[in-house]
């Protein structure tokens, strides 16, 4: 047991020192209260703002007086609505076996197509499921100003079209040819000697007529170079 007349320790308060954290003085104390304030009293004004704009229902327009000036006066409410464009030229067909295409009215044109198997296409010849916005003329025919859709059979059709591949392939698919070899050899310098000796020729094709160039077969000629 401590004796009565022996006092028990005291710890003295912290003083300040070299590693303490001074206390803010009152002139600094009192900015950051009125910086706390102003930000709680703008939070409190955006909310504000915000609850009164939802708030807010567009009054209702009077399109009668409404003029094309009014579109930029942000201060009546017009409605932003996407403009597109249908896809009016597309044609559905109900027979598969057929494709649509749009032709000039001119005679000497449209005679032409009716004379290779092309036919007129009817309202019957129409897809339901698709909504088709054009209207039938007074003929009966499908028709968009200055032309008119037409069927074919798409044997017919594509056959036509691949006619016309091989033609442009066979004028121009042997320049691609040669021009392919002619590259390959300048970057082979043993086989531009062997040419230029006489020792080696390029085979010059004859008549192409009917045969398909394709970028695979202009690459394989020049493979085994």
């Amino acid at each position: 047991m401590s004796s009565p007349n022996v006092k028990p320790n005291v710890i003295p308060p912290a003083q300040p020192g070299a590693g303490s954290t001074p206390a803010p003085s009152p002139d600094l104390a009192a900015l950051l209260k009125d910086v706390l304030a102003l930000k709680q009293k703008v939070a409190a004004q955006d909310k504000a703002a915000a609850q009164t704009a939802a708030a807010v229902i567009p009054k209702e327009i009077d399109w009668t007086k409404i003029d094309e000036k009014d579109i930029i006066n942000f201060d009546i409410p017009i409605p932003v609505y996407e403009q597109e464009m249908p896809e009016y030229l597309n044609v559905k067909l109900i027979d598969r076996n057929y494709i649509p295409r749009w032709v000039h009215k001119l005679p000497e044109r449209l005679g032409m197509c009716i004379a290779q198997g092309y036919q007129f296409v009817k309202e019957d010849d129409l897809d339901k499921s698709y909504n088709h916005p054009l209207k039938f003329d007074e003929s009966g025919n499908y028709s968009h100003g200055d032309v008119v859709c037409l069927k074919v059979l798409k044997s017919r059709y594509f056959g036509a079209i691949k006619k016309n591949y091989l033609k442009t392939m066979a004028i121009h698919g042997k320049g691609m040819v040669q021009n392919k070899i002619a590259e390959s050899v300048a970057n082979t310098p043993y086989l531009a000697d062997a040419i230029h000796k006489g020792a080696m020729t390029v085979y010059e094709p004859g008549d192409m007529e009917g045969v398909e160039f394709t970028p695979e077969m202009v690459g394989n000629a020049t493979s085994s170079l």
